[in-house]
């Protein structure tokens, strides 16, 4: 199944099980209809590729994204955030955390939604997992480090490579830091532009994603890691439990209406400012612009009209979502939602 698919099998089985209603054939309803789990969707993506049980498939899919061959493959990884499927809502720092057989770290992000924050969030987090990647005994000896992210939006829209290989260099183009490496795939301009000529081993580990996403799995050779992950994927293996537990969480498309909402804002007052408010409510072409004029001026008030990670982190607190949760989302520090989280209170209060 695809996103939206996903998404809305996720609202059906938590409407069902708040209304009281049989949940066990409500899933039963899209096991008829789909075969496959959406592969992107944060959880399922942490245990498809976190799960010690499938290391196999996170070993050749790591080695393909970092094209290694030969004695540079990685052979095995030990996870530093294992995925327990009953456990899956502990919140961790990156998608999946793990160790290859020479202690070196390698850290694999999805990323759904563009932010204009969303690259110093990478150079944070691999900030994070080099002080995590220090030899014990010497702080400036670093073992080697590989932040993965798979990104929903193009990192680079003019390039015509879909992944992106970077690394601190000089003006000359010379590496003056080999042992940290951020590499980006940029998944939507993969599939849009298909690049059939290439054979390289991550763009038929792609291909079997969309494959799945699309409920058209590619033909895979029979016991590679491709086949091993459709067999995986199936949404009849994932438990009832872990599905409703799912459900009653808010999903990725959720989290990303957060943000295409404060882009309507943003753009409806712009609009509004700039063009007039009776042509700017004529020309509203979505909720959010109309909700941007009322609400922009009330909460812009409070925090500044185009502080958008605050109104994020208000619209979540508003759904009594996880404090984690909001600081990853709206990337604000804790201190300021836990902040705005007692102002919301005493004024609700009143």
């Amino acid at each position: 199944m695809n996103k939206t698919q996903y998404a809305e099998m996720l609202k059906d089985i938590s409407e069902t099980h708040k209304n009281g209603g049989d949940v066990s054939a409500c899933i039963a309803k899209y096991n008829e209809r789909y075969k496959y789990v959406y592969v992107y969707n944060d959880n399922i993506f942490k245990i498809l590729f976190g799960n010690p049980e499938n290391e196999s498939i996170t070993v050749d899919f790591l080695n393909a994204v970092l094209k290694l061959d030969g004695g540079d493959c990685i052979e095995r990884v030990s996870f530093v955030n294992p995925a327990i499927p009953e456990a899956i809502g502990k919140s961790i720092t990156s998608d999946v955390v793990a160790l290859d057989q020479r202690q070196e770290r390698i850290v694999l992000e999805v990323q759904h939604v563009e932010h204009e924050s969303y690259n110093s969030r990478l150079v944070l987090y691999a900030a994070k997992h080099t002080i995590a990647s220090r030899v014990k005994g010497d702080d400036y000896r670093l073992r080697n480090l590989n932040l993965i992210s798979l990104q929903m939006f193009d990192g680079f829209p003019e390039s015509r490579n879909y992944r992106h290989c970077i690394r601190l260099k000089n003006q000359d183009n010379e590496v003056f830091y080999e042992k940290e490496t951020i590499t980006l795939v940029e998944i939507p301009k993969f599939i849009k532009r298909k690049y059939e000529k290439d054979s390289s081993r991550l763009a038929l580990w792609l291909r079997v994603f969309d494959g799945l996403n699309n409920e058209c799995p590619v033909d895979v050779p029979e016991g590679s890691q491709y086949a091993l992950l459709q067999e995986k994927a199936k949404l009849s293996i994932f438990t009832e439990n872990f599905l409703v537990s799912e459900a009653m969480k808010m999903s990725d498309h959720n989290y990303e209406l957060y943000v295409e909402k404060l882009n309507a804002r943003a753009e409806g007052l712009a609009e509004g400012r700039n063009e007039g408010r009776a042509e700017g409510r004529a020309e509203g072409r979505a909720e959010g612009r109309v909700e941007g004029r009322a609400e922009g001026r009330i909460e812009g008030r409070v925090e500044g009209r185009n502080d958008e990670r605050t109104a994020v982190a208000l619209d979540m607190l508003a759904d009594n979502e996880p404090i984690e949760k909001i600081v990853k989302y709206s990337h604000l520090p804790e201190s300021k939602i836990l902040e705005l989280r007692d102002s919301r209170a005493t004024y609700t209060s009143k």
